[in-house]
Order: structure tokens, then sequence, then C-alpha cells
């Protein structure tokens, strides 16, 4: 399973469109989102253009959020978790947050295959024990070049897309 995974978006619509079109070219069936979408209209956007599985986590620039929830109910493929996830997708398990000291802390428990966050703006790969820490960088391009990764959920192969 490809896994496109999105972070820190601010509104930028135009780059999370080129972002779900890359997505979908490049193979992926499953869409993690960090947050930071921001206005309650771009996630509608998302719900919309994506239309294949979905889980989103709260950043923190959503401040209305029952009325993320509210439109989260209107799609079937949406999933919106709060402020974290844990996934298991195939054979895997996945946590996902929006905060890097809360990532930090989930990978430190040894327990995830890998573990996502956002926030910083700026993409990067470490590891915590065996447990992968990734950051896919920023839709919104106010610190670095807009991007996305993507993960080969079984082989866990990441790469980077800039857009």
């Amino acid at each position: 399973m490809c896994i496109a995974i999105l972070s820190d978006i601010h509104d930028h619509t135009t780059h999370l469109l080129l972002a779900l079109h890359a997505a979908r070219e490049a193979g992926c069936e499953h869409l993690l989102c960090l947050g930071d979408l921001a206005m309650l209209s771009t996630f509608r956007m998302l719900c919309e253009e994506w239309t294949q599985a979905l889980d989103v986590v709260f950043g923190n620039n959503e401040y209305d959020r029952h009325a993320f929830y509210r439109v989260a109910e209107q799609y079937p493929h949406v999933c919106l978790h709060g402020d974290t996830a844990e996934l298991r997708l195939g054979q895997r398990l996945f946590f996902m947050c929006h905060l890097p000291w809360t990532a930090q802390k989930a990978a430190q428990r040894g327990i995830y295959d890998a573990v996502f966050y956002g926030h910083t703006h700026c993409a990067a790969v470490e590891k915590i024990g065996k447990v992968p820490l990734i950051n896919p960088g920023e839709i919104y391009g106010r610190q670095e070049k807009p991007g996305f990764a993507v993960l080969d959920a079984q082989s866990l192969r990441l790469r980077h897309i800039t857009l």
C-alpha cells in the first residue's frame, strides 16, 4: 500500500491540489494529513478532492473543531481522529500527530513501525531506536519548497515529492 503523508497546508489550496494530483500519480491509495489545514473550507476541499481513505489529525490552527467533525461526518472515506491517531494499515502499526514532542514520546515507546508529525514545516527523517520519526515537510511552502512524503507501507521505503 502506498501512503501519501501531508502536513501544514495553511490554506494554500493551489499547493494542496498539486499535492493530491502528485499523490494520485505516485499510486497512493491512502492519505494521512498531519494537521494545520487551517480553515474549514480547506478541509472540505481535501475531503472532496481525495476520494480514497483519508485519516486526519488536528494541528494547532483548526480552531472550530466541532465544525471540522461535522464536515468529516459527511464523507464516509474520512476519519478525523482528534490530536493523535494510532492506525493499523496492513501489517503495520503507525502513529500520527501534529506536534514533534508528541511524536517523539510515541516513538520512544518502540511499538510503532513509523511515527509521523508536522508543525515544524521542515521535512525530516530520524530514528528513535528502531522507529522512524518522519516529518513530510509542508504543503504551504513558507520555510522550504512545498512537498510531502510517500511511504510504501510494506517495505517502509520513503520518498519525498517536491511540488
